[in-house]
C-alpha cells in the first residue's frame, strides 16, 4: 500500500508545485477539467464499462453503492429535524459527503490496487452513486427548504452528466455484448489512458492556496460523513449480506473516496457554500491518505 500512495502523493504533489511556482498558471485547472470531464473520463468509462463482464455483479453491488449514501443523506436529514443545523447545512451535508471522488480519485486507487481491469467496476459503481445523489439526494434537498433557497434543477444536472451518460453507453454495450470498432476502441483507450496522471495532478494544482482554518466544525462532519460513515455502513452491509470478491472490493473503495472536487461546481446550482467545500475538498484528501491503509486493512479483513 505505501508505494501507490506514494504514487498518488507524488503526482498531487507534481500539480501543487507546478501551480506553487507558476509553471501552471492560476485557472489552468479549468482545462484541465474540461479535458478530463468531457473526453477523456468519458473514453476511459465507456471503454472500462463495455470491457467488463456484468456477470459477476448482484444485488450486494447495487447495495454496496447506494445504502451507504442513503445513510449519509438521511443523517442530514435527521439532524435538521433535530435543530441541530440550519437548512441551508443541511442541504449540503444531503449531496457533498455522498459525491466522493470517484473518477479523479477513485479510478487510480482502484486501478493501483485492484489492477486495471477493476477499473470498469469502479465506473459502474461511481454511475450508481451518482445516480442516488442525483435522484433521492435532490429530492430530500427539495424536502429541505427554507426562505431564498433555490429550486433543484434535477434535469440540468442529469443532463449535463457527461460521465454518467458514458457509463450508460459502456452499460449497454456491455449488456449486449457489443464489440466497439477496433480503431474506435484503440483511440478511446489512448485518450482514457491519460485520464488517471492527469486527475491526480488536476487535483494537486486545485488544492493549492485552499485553507480548512475557518468552517473547523463544518468541515469535520462533512469529512467525517464521508470518511467514516460512509465506509462503516459499507462494512456492515458487506457482513451481513456476505459480499465480498473484486467487485465488492471496489465498490467500498469508491465509498471511501474523500470529497469530490465536483461539489465546488455544484455550490452555485445549489446555494452551497462555496468556501466550506473547498475547505472539505482539502480536510477529506488529506486524512484520505493516511486513512488508506485503515481502509485496505479493512477491505483485507472483511472483503
Amino acid at each position: 500500500m505505501t508505494p501507490i500512495i506514494a504514487n498518488l502523493l507524488l503526482v498531487l504533489a507534481a500539480g501543487w508545485l507546478f501551480r506553487k511556482y507558476g509553471i501552471v498558471r492560476e485557472g489552468a485547472e479549468k482545462a484541465f477539467n474540461q479535458y478530463l470531464y468531457y473526453l477523456a473520463l468519458p473514453a476511459l468509462t465507456v471503454v472500462k464499462i463495455a470491457d467488463t463482464p456484468l456477470s459477476g455483479l448482484g444485488w450486494q453491488f447495487i447495495a454496496g453503492n447506494t445504502l451507504p449514501l442513503l445513510a449519509v443523506m438521511l443523517s442530514a436529514l435527521v439532524l435538521w429535524k433535530a435543530g441541530v443545523v440550519d437548512w441551508r447545512f443541511a442541504r449540503l451535508l444531503v449531496i457533498v459527503p455522498a459525491l466522493g471522488n470517484t473518477a479523479y480519485l477513485g479510478f487510480p486507487v482502484v486501478g493501483m490496487r485492484l489492477g486495471e481491469e477493476a477499473i470498469g467496476y469502479a465506473a459502474i459503481a461511481a454511475s450508481l452513486q451518482s445516480i442516488v445523489i442525483f435522484t433521492v439526494g435532490i429530492v430530500l434537498i427539495t424536502l429541505i427548504r427554507g426562505e431564498g433557497s433555490p429550486p433543484p434543477r434535477f434535469l440540468k444536472t442529469i443532463g449535463s452528466n457527461v460521465v454518467l451518460w458514458a457509463s450508460v453507453v459502456g452499460l449497454l454495450l456491455s449488456a449486449s455484448e457489443l464489440r466497439l470498432p477496433d480503431l474506435l476502441h484503440q483511440v478511446l483507450s489512448d485518450i482514457g489512458r491519460t485520464t488517471l496522471p492527469l486527475a491526480l495532478f488536476t487535483i494537486g494544482v486545485s488544492l493549492y492556496g485552499k485553507s480548512a482554518a475557518r468552517n473547523l466544525p463544518r468541515i469535520v462532519l462533512v469529512s467525517g460523513l464521508k470518511l467514516f460513515l460512509m465506509p462503516a455502513a459499507s462494512l456492515g452491509l458487506a457482513a451481513f449480506s456476505g459480499g465480498g470478491g473484486v467487485p465488492m472490493r471496489v465498490s467500498f473503495l469508491q465509498i471511501c473516496m474523500p470529497v469530490a472536487v465536483m461539489n465546488y461546481i455544484l455550490a452555485k446550482e445549489y446555494d452551497f457554500d462555496a468556501d466550506l467545500i473547498s475547505q472539505s475538498i482539502l480536510l477529506s484528501t488529506a486524512a484520505f491518505f493516511p486513512l488508506l491503509y485503515l481502509y485496505d486493512w479493512a477491505m483485507k479483513l472483511f472483503l
